[in-house]
């Protein structure tokens, strides 16, 4: 008769954690199961099952396995930390701001404890208390370049742009081989001729960096500093051979994006409007407290953003994805199977509850958004949401911040974009879908008439005065002088324009496309040939 051996449970968490980190997901998840099983008292391997839940995006099983972790040990941190990081997977910021409240007025000995906070308070936006313990882990691994690094993209956020490049040098330091540092390091400020980093960045550049994404951030380092220092055929040199290799290195197909757009242009047309209307399925939730700030990055959004935000009875809640994660739960109440492409999900969500999903969005912004009068979405995409999001929330304010096409393509051709944007590597691809981009907006300013607020960048940098008027006026708010001391705004921002935002108004980045005409000249053919620019002669 065979009897098989009882493992310790020692053994078993040796073995889950060893299947985990070779991501043996099917043996780690039966491994998990008979650990709980055999031991259920066990704090560690209700932990472990957790941990492996929560890399697979099973939230609820998650949240199941580290509650029974904690209710064996209530007093470990590191699990403390972990529910929080659930709460936030399930949309719950609520949730996890009461729990990391409980542990942040503390001194940790333990430097992955003071990492694992400071990670999490900046992703709630606590940008103070991610410094304080990105510091204390600082004092407690002083040699861990990584830890200077992360500390260094809060001071940048805050605005503390000498003491970012201060932890940046020192990163740079104790990890040489973190390109990533080299390019944030870049970006922080102007170059000068007795203040740059050429020489480091072209000797790093010749040792050939790995993997590829390294090669593409001193690309960029390059292009930043030598574009500073009027150096233009040499900027572009290097940026362009940064983009290829970004783009040569990713898989994207522009059809799909532009298939995408087409569809949302067919399904939200003025027939469906007037049909939702007269079916009485248009939302009447009479929530006016959002701001949607729309268009492509590198428009001037930001700058908008902070003026607005300026204003005493505005919360600013940055870029949030929350209206396409609170779409996708509603497409999923109305279907058991799951739409096969994007397309069919456009014509799924045309069929979703509109109330529900207004009412939705607004929760998910909790608690952030309750104490205030409006509060500002910017994320640049949810210009694709336009007819979703007026209606679910018809009384939302949508503004669209507009460029000078050229000035717009350059801009996001020459930023490296840490997530998203896969079209704008290359010329061709980024003048596509800038046009597919305009006749989606066109096509909204058509089916809402005088539902968009249409805000020129030049415009507003030429008359800052008139234009943040209009702005404040048409958010339905008592104007106030502030507005227009944006530059004065001591909340962060994690956005490409950190650095700049710190900034009185300044005119320099106008134009500044044609140092660049000849290599530009294929997309600039492009867009004219679109009727979206004219002929436009330096």
């Amino acid at each position: 008769m065979n009897m098989s051996i009882q493992q310790s449970p020692e053994n078993l968490l040796k073995s889950a954690w060893h299947d985990i980190r070779q991501n043996n997901i099917p043996q780690s998840v039966a491994t998990c199961r008979q650990l709980n099983q055999q031991y259920p008292d066990n704090a560690e391997g209700w932990y472990v099952t957790s941990y492996l839940a929560f890399r697979l995006r099973d939230a609820k099983q998650s949240l199941m396995a580290i509650d029974r972790a904690l209710a064996l040990s209530p007093d470990s941190v590191l699990w403390r930390i972990h529910k929080a990081h659930i709460a936030l997977m399930m949309g719950e910021k609520g949730q996890a701001l009461l729990l990391m409240s409980e542990l942040e007025n503390e001194n940790y000995d333990d430097v992955k404890i003071c990492a694992e906070i400071a990670l999490i308070s900046n992703q709630l936006q606590n940008y103070d208390v991610a410094e304080k313990y990105y510091l204390q882990a600082i004092r407690l691994s002083p040699d861990d370049g990584q830890l200077y690094f992360n500390l260094a993209s809060i001071q940048r956020y805050r605005g503390a742009i000498d003491d970012a490049e201060a932890s940046l040098d020192k990163s740079i330091e104790l990890s040489p081989d973190d390109c990533e540092a080299y390019w944030l390091r870049s970006s922080l400020r102007r170059q000068t001729t007795q203040s740059n980093h050429l020489v480091q960045l072209t000797e790093k550049l010749s040792s050939k960096p790995t993997p590829v994404i390294s090669q593409v951030q001193i690309q960029y380092a390059l292009a930043k500093e030598h574009e500073d220092l009027k150096q233009y055929e040499e900027s572009f040199k290097h940026l362009k051979q940064g983009a290829d290799l970004r783009r040569n290195n990713m898989q994207y197909n522009l059809a799909n994006d532009r298939s995408i757009i087409e569809k949302i242009m067919k399904v939200f047309d003025v027939e469906t409007f007037n049909q939702l209307n007269n079916r009485h399925l248009i939302s009447k939730n009479v929530n006016d407290q959002a701001i949607f700030i729309v268009g492509l990055p590198r428009t001037g959004s930001t700058l908008v953003e902070r003026i607005i935000s300026q204003h005493d009875q505005v919360y600013n809640a940055g870029e949030l994805n929350n209206f396409a994660v609170e779409m996708m739960k509603q497409c999923q109440r109305i279907t058991e199977k799951l739409p096969q492409s994007r397309t069919e999900l456009v014509e799924l969500t045309a069929n979703i509850n509109f109330a529900d999903l207004g009412r939705a969005y607004i929760q998910s912004t909790r608690p952030g958004t309750s104490k205030a009068k409006r509060f500002i979405d910017k994320l640049p995409l949810n210009s694709l949401y336009i007819g979703l999001i007026h209606l679910a929330l018809p009384n939302a304010k949508i503004i669209h911040v507009q460029r000078d096409p050229m000035d717009t393509c350059y801009s996001m051709y020459k930023q490296l974009f840490t997530h998203g944007y896969p079209f704008s590597y290359d010329l061709s691809e980024l003048a596509n879908y800038y046009i597919v981009h305009h006749q989606l907006m066109e096509h909204w300013k058509q089916l809402l008439p005088g539902i968009i607020h249409s805000v020129q960048y030049e415009e507003m940098v030429a008359d800052i005065d008139t234009q943040a008027k209009g702005l404040i006026g048409y958010c339905d708010l008592d104007w106030q002088k502030s507005c227009t001391e944006f530059h004065l705004n001591s909340v962060a921002s994690v956005t490409a324009s950190a650095t700049q935002v710190r900034q009185s108004i300044y005119k320099s980045s106008i134009g500044k496309w044609r140092n660049y005409e000849q290599q530009l000249l294929p997309m600039k053919r492009l867009l004219e040939q679109a009727n979206i620019i004219g002929d436009q002669k330096i």
